[in-house]
């Protein structure tokens, strides 16, 4: 009975001390960065004001791509970030949230999505350029 007590002392112990640890930096879930790349693709696809559907159809294909989702999935992330976009002035966040939990390979494909995006439509404008630039910056990519 003697061992049982101490074993349950220590297990108490290290919960306890367990408890106290913070982690050095926030963790994010997959969904979380996910929800946080289709709101800086939805931010640059509707700075013109209309999502059209040759920009919808790249922010599918790239969200199913880097996130392996499936299309209901993709568009549940895209109706999100549409909603999370129209209710705050900027997806600077979102995109810190991406620059702190991917990997460079992973921040180069989300770029690549950004560059599609860009192009998809024939009509690349200087917002567009602009919003480009500072998500890179952000991500810590260079031109």
């Amino acid at each position: 009975m003697d061992n049982n007590n101490n074993s349950s002392q220590t297990a108490d112990s290290l919960l306890s001390r367990m408890q106290t640890l913070k982690p050095k930096g926030p963790l994010r879930g997959k969904d979380e960065v996910a929800l946080a790349a289709a709101v800086v693709l939805i931010e640059i696809a509707s700075s013109d004001h209309v999502v059209d559907k040759f920009e919808r159809t790249v922010i599918i294909n790239g969200l199913k791509s880097l996130f392996r989702v499936s299309d209901e999935t993709a568009n549940g992330l895209m109706n999100r970030a549409k909603a999370q976009v129209s209710s705050m002035r900027g997806s600077s966040s979102a995109a810190e949230l991406l620059r702190d939990s991917l990997d460079v390979a992973s921040k180069r494909a989300i770029a690549q999505v950004i560059d599609n995006l860009i192009r998809c439509n024939g009509v690349v404008d200087g917002i567009e350029v602009y919003l480009r630039k500072r998500f890179r910056d952000i991500l810590g990519l260079s031109d």
